[in-house]
């Protein structure tokens, strides 16, 4: 990539341990960050990651090589165990969700996540949760007087737009046995949105709790013709505003925000036909954290599947059998890209790999351009928001702005519509 900077004002960088990488350039000190970095010298950035190979629990650990060295940080701690809840009330109205009932509902979620094998299926199950409550709140559209649909427990199971979610709730699967078993009385929508609420609070550390952002009190609908269609396609952030901005009554602000949940998950070829993760690798497919954002700028995007229906963006080499990517909703948030992959650039022609090879192969020199937030562009709240969640333009783990605005339209979006819900309390 860029040209890192010698560490030698440790006035200036943070030098807490740096003696223990023997003058290495890529390090990650004080573990401010999830990977190794390094200062640059570049106009438009004051840092970048390093293509240091990640040294993950599965492989043993071991120090980091290629370009300097510098290992890579120590394995993310497993997630926080939720809050206890307090002795269950005598006796609770059906469908009510009460402290107790929405932190074992917590407990449930992470227990049935810490008993699967791998991180790609705990990812997809993560991830999917995360999914399968926005599916169904993206198809408001509060000029629907009728039908404004929204988080009423419907989706359109049949539909392209939510291919791969009933792996997530069918009759067979973990989460569908965990409601019929114990929490049947609570409506589907309302399960579901507390389901999502643990998947944020365990997979964040603790971090982001958003019970005080929980009402409960949707009824489930018997039917939705038409859902999928509101649905917003990966195609450009055209269908974003319509979706969010349009129908949801969202702003900028919080669609960008709720797309930074890409950090959790996984595409995949049989079902949306986007194949891949948004993070790096699996295990950072399971953390709730603002790297999406930082992932969207850091690394060369370029086009994939090109004049296809799954046109999207890659930043590995074709054939790769760990793709990481980024869909067109996503890059048109910071890039002046209408179209997607119809845009013919890449978005770091400065990024090279460790042979030398520039990382946009296809397009080694034309870069994509970045939105001015400061501009008149339609999408310059968007671009702004982008810059907002990463916490600094320097490196940081400052996770607030991120989770501060996740937290407002998360609320936003599953409230939409309703006017008599009811909110968490100790006892209902």
């Amino acid at each position: 990539g860029l040209q890192c900077r010698e560490w030698s004002n440790p006035g200036a960088y943070p030098d807490a341990g740096l003696d223990d990488f023997d003058g290495a350039v890529c390090r990650n000190p004080n573990e401010v960050s999830t990977r190794a970095w390094c200062f640059v010298d570049h106009p438009q950035a004051v840092w970048d990651y390093c293509d240091v190979p990640d040294c993950s629990m599965e492989d043993g650990g071991g120090g980091g090589g290629g370009g300097g060295g510098g290992g890579s940080p120590r394995p993310p701690p497993p997630p926080s165990p939720p809050p206890p809840p307090p002795p269950p009330s005598p006796s609770s109205a059906p469908g009510c969700v009460d402290t107790n009932r929405y932190y074992q509902i917590d407990a449930d979620i992470q227990d049935i996540a810490d008993g699967m094998s791998s991180d790609r299926d705990r990812s997809h199950f993560l991830g999917g949760i995360l999914r399968l409550a926005a599916h169904d709140f993206m198809d408001y559209d509060h000029a629907d007087s009728r039908n404004p649909m929204g988080m009423d427990g419907c989706l359109d199971w049949a539909s392209p737009n939510n291919a791969g979610l009933n792996s997530i709730w069918n009759d067979h699967t973990d989460l569908h046995r965990l409601w019929e078993s114990t929490y049947s009385d609570i409506s589907i929508p309302d399960f579901w949105i507390a389901s999502a609420n643990a998947v944020v609070r365990s997979t964040s550390d603790g971090a982001l709790d958003m019970r005080h952002t929980y009402y409960w009190g949707r009824p489930k609908a018997d039917s939705c013709e038409g859902s999928a269609d509101r649905l917003p396609s990966a195609k450009s952030c055209q269908e974003v505003e319509e979706t969010f901005l349009e129908r949801m009554g969202l702003t900028w602000k919080d669609a960008v925000a709720l797309l930074g949940g890409h950090t959790l998950g996984r595409g995949h070829t049989e079902f949306s036909g986007h194949h891949g993760t948004w993070m790096p690798n699996d295990r950072l497919a399971t953390r709730f954290n603002k790297q999406y954002y930082e992932e969207l700028i850091r690394r060369a995007w370029s086009p994939r599947n090109v004049g296809t229906n799954i046109e999207d963006w890659s930043s590995t080499p074709t054939g790769s059998t760990n793709p990481k990517m980024m869909l067109n909703t996503d890059i048109c948030l910071y890039y002046d890209v209408e179209d997607g992959a119809n845009g013919d650039c890449c978005t770091r022609t400065d990024a090279f790999r460790p042979d030398g090879s520039s990382r946009c192969p296809s397009f080694p020199n034309r870069e994509c351009a970045t939105i001015d937030p400061n501009s008149n562009h339609p999408r310059a709240e968007a671009a702004a928001a982008v810059r907002r969640y990463l916490g600094g333009m320097t490196v940081n783990d400052n996770q607030q702005p991120f989770y501060d605005a996740f937290s407002l339209a998360w609320f936003k979006a599953t409230t939409n519509g309703f006017s008599d819900l009811k909110s968490v309390r100790d006892t209902c």
